[in-house]
């Protein structure tokens, strides 16, 4: 099978030497026969040199460099020196491991399912930097590549890889080249992975489900509408249709051929934008219309976004996941305001339409930052919802000093109806922000609904004696819901990170797949977690399992919450048990009763609260009925 070949030529962005050079191997040798090579594809904003894939052999990543590096713009260990006479630190290494991480974390469904068969997935993509006029020995050491998995290759390496009677070494010339199978293969796992990869890089729609985009109402409809040259903010309360409103807008600026970025703050929700402008966007007017799902709308959380802008300008950052602190997001967003202060924005990130959800968990000080990559031509729009500030940043956006030179005008709007969350999750609501004295903008109903007997709201007052007795407890509720539901349609929340670990692990000896956001070593590992988040998806058909936190703006018919208090530990079968602070207890309950939809066919839906905190017992009173079942033990 002779290689395919899916050129991207752009004349007012010309092929380099070693460009050409690539192509021609890649065209000519018999060592790529099977392979599809594609140039320049463009991903979510990210424009790697080629990606070559093999369904049985795996997935090649290269950046190529003309560079002169004994010029001296080029000094060791990777800095080279900007138009301003800075030296920054411009690694390649860093710029294409960092499109191999986002792919396989962001991009693709099926790396889930090979992350766990495989727990040396991350080497499926082998990422290459080919230097066309350097030595071996120079490229190497402005990298510093010695010790490093990605391959540093220049012209001799390729000139040896493009001769099919040289052997290949697995170390130099990369596995996938080197092997006519890779480990990966089996069970065609590394083929879903390809195939999935080559749709998304053809801008084809891998995930288009055939469901009827959601009917926006009058208001919804009115502030959706595009509205050029305009710098807004609405808040809305819970289920006021915030996110959909996003996704609308989204996907008609698409179909105008504009550049649209939204962005998020948490990793998890990225997900459930994707999948809701992948709906909104209905069918195809004419063959091909839905490919602008991918080449005209990028979907990130911010500090993503930050590293995309630093990686795509080639500019080398500490790039390590457990560094989303308060003082690394500080060096990054210095890194690049300093850059950008005397470098041109590369094209492809200037964005005509500029879209933030969960606005109240951005800072201001970030969309002042974002606005350099604003045309002005289109809109610069935020949704937001002060009842949902976990973070502590949501004070500014109501705030005139805060808020200079942004260029918001007048008041911020504001979607007081809620036309998702159901009437009876409403009332109750109300009777527990007035029992716990909570503040919060009151939640208007659309319209009123006739109740259903399947509709139910449940408040269990639990005390174990040991941690495997809580377990059971859960399981028991868990077998509960169903009797009567997909797992799909099952969502655990946790108010600790310790108890959901605990939980994960228990569910999983029991055969249950889930999907989860937890450090299951009880380490509150960042780096864990945000594994675990890359993989927090719909669509899998499993059950979620994740903190309060990480699934505000998702939403499912079926919520067990698990309110204990978030520094409770375990030692062996003792639970330890810490003082709750009240505002972690009052924003538990609010985000989790607040995440509950009724089922599209019939409206159905289950809360149910499982409460370990003694002093929260009277709340039981506002609830349903129980349902009797007995305990497994």
């Amino acid at each position: 099978m002779p290689v395919t070949i899916i050129e991207n030529f752009n004349p007012n962005d010309p092929r380099t030497e070693g460009e050409k050079y690539l192509l021609e191997v890649f065209r000519t040798s018999l060592r790529f026969e099977g392979w599809t090579v594609f140039e320049q594809p463009h991903i979510n904003s990210m424009k790697p040199d080629f990606v070559l894939t093999h369904p049985q052999k795996g997935i090649l990543i290269i950046e190529v460099k003309d560079w002169n590096l004994n010029s001296e713009v080029y000094s060791e260990n990777g800095y080279i020196r900007g138009t301003d006479g800075i030296y920054y630190k411009s690694n390649p290494i860093n710029q294409v491991e960092y499109y191999k991480r986002n792919i396989l974390h962001y991009q693709l469904l099926s790396s889930v399912d090979l992350s766990e068969k495989f727990p040396r997935y991350f080497s499926c993509i082998e990422t290459i930097v080919y230097f066309h006029y350097a030595t071996k020995q120079a490229a190497m050491k402005y990298c510093n590549a010695f010790g490093s998995y990605t391959k540093v290759w220049t012209k001799i390496d390729i000139d040896y890889i493009g001769n099919f009677a040289n052997r290949l070494n697995q170390k130099e010339h990369t596995y996938a080249l080197s092997r006519n199978y890779s480990s990966f293969s089996k069970n065609g796992l590394l083929g879903n992975l390809v195939s999935e990869l080559n749709l998304q890089l053809q801008y084809a729609d891998y995930n288009y489900e055939r469901r009827q985009p959601f009917i926006l109402t009058s208001d919804q409809k009115k502030l959706a509408n595009l509205n050029p040259r305009s710098i807004r903010r609405w808040s809305g309360v819970a289920g006021s249709g915030k996110s959909l409103i996003i996704a609308e807008k989204a996907v008609q600026a698409a179909k105008m051929n504009k550049k649209i970025l939204v962005l998020s703050f948490n990793i998890t929700l990225r997900h459930y934008l994707r999948d809701l402008c992948s709906q909104q966007f209905g069918p195809e007017k004419y063959q091909g219309e839905r490919k602008k799902l991918k080449s005209q709308i990028t979907i990130s959380h911010f500090h993503d976004f930050i590293k995309l802008l630093l990686t795509e300008h080639q500019l080398d950052v500490n790039f390590r996941e457990d560094n989303e602190h308060t003082d690394f997001e500080s060096s990054l967003l210095k890194t690049a305001t300093d850059y950008f202060r005397s470098h041109p924005i590369k094209p492809h990130l200037k964005f005509d339409y500029i879209l933030i959800d969960e606005g109240q968990d951005f800072k201001a000080d970030w969309i002042r930052f974002l606005k350099n990559f604003f045309t002005g031509s289109g809109e610069l729009f935020i949704v937001y919802d002060k009842s949902q500030n976990l973070y502590g940043h949501g004070v500014w956006i109501e705030d005139s000093e805060q808020i200079k030179e942004i260029g918001f005008k007048g008041k911020p709007g504001h979607l007081k109806y809620t036309h998702r969350l159901p009437n009876k999750i409403v009332q109750k609501i109300r009777i527990i922000r007035q029992r716990l004295h909570m503040e919060g903008e009151e939640i208007l109903l659309a319209k009123q609904e006739q109740e259903s007997f399947f509709q139910k709201t449940f408040w269990y007052n639990c005390h174990p004696r040991t941690r495997l007795e809580k377990l059971q407890q859960i399981e028991q509720h868990l077998r509960h819901l169903c009797d009567s539901n997909q797992l799909e349609d099952i969502t655990i929340l946790t108010t600790n990170e310790n108890t959901g670990a605990e939980i994960v692990k228990h569910i999983n000896k029991l055969g249950v797949e889930t999907s989860h956001v937890y450090d299951l070593n009880r380490q509150q590992d960042i780096e864990r977690r945000k594994i675990e988040k890359w993989k927090f998806q719909g669509g899998t058909g499993r059950l979620k399992v994740s903190s309060y936190h990480s699934f505000k703006g998702w939403q499912t018919p079926n919520v067990l919450l698990i309110l204990d208090s978030p520094t409770t530990n375990y030692n062996g079968e003792q639970i330890i048990m810490g003082n709750p602070p009240i505002e972690a207890v009052q924003n538990a309950l609010f985000i989790s009763m607040s995440r509950v939809k009724g089922r599209s066919d019939n409206g159905v839906y289950t809360f149910t609260c499982l409460n370990y905190l003694a002093e929260y017992d009277p709340l039981e009173s506002i609830f349903d009925e129980q349902y009797e079942a007995e305990l497994p033990f």
